[in-house]
């Protein structure tokens, strides 16, 4: 999901495909889902539908060494699925508690906020401001699953 509003471009993902996979062969929890909102898959960023099956695992979203580095657990869907990128916000996010995370380069916490879902996109804005931060990580609140990234989007060199 892109954003392109007056302030900083930013992009918000789910698990990267080859990372989900990995996840799945490792094996997890099973569930099928049986209430709506579902289980909330961290490839797709969509909420799995009644009769969806989903898999509990855990995963590290840090690419670097850091005190604040931690696995925490986050659902799957059994099988890959693709994001749906058509919105700027996926909805699975605006619709919770969430803890926004802003870490610098060498992955150490400079600023956090805990926020309404709707709030997100001020929010990342806000956070984004700071120069220093490098990436943001999305978490739900209370549980702290793991939810998504934030990264800045490259300016094009045209």
């Amino acid at each position: 999901m892109v954003n392109t509003s007056a302030h900083t471009t930013y992009v918000i993902s789910g698990l990267d495909p080859s990372t989900a996979d990995e996840l799945r062969a490792r094996g997890g929890i099973g569930y099928v889902t049986d209430e709506h909102p579902g289980f909330p898959c961290r490839q797709c960023l969509r909420d799995a539908e009644i009769g969806e099956e989903m898999i509990l695992v855990s995963h590290d979203p840090f690419t670097a060494s850091s005190p604040y580095r931690s696995a925490s657990p986050i659902f799957l869907h059994r099988w890959p699925c693709t994001p749906d990128n058509s919105a700027e916000l996926p909805e699975q996010l605006a619709g919770r508690r969430l803890s926004v995370r802003a870490f610098d380069a060498s992955a150490m916490m400079l600023d956090a906020a805990l926020i309404d879902g709707r709030q997100l996109p001020t929010t990342i804005q806000q956070l984004l401001d700071n120069p220093e931060v490098d990436h943001l990580h999305i978490h739900n609140e209370p549980r702290g699953c793991f939810a998504a990234r934030v990264d800045r989007t490259k300016p094009s060199t045209r």
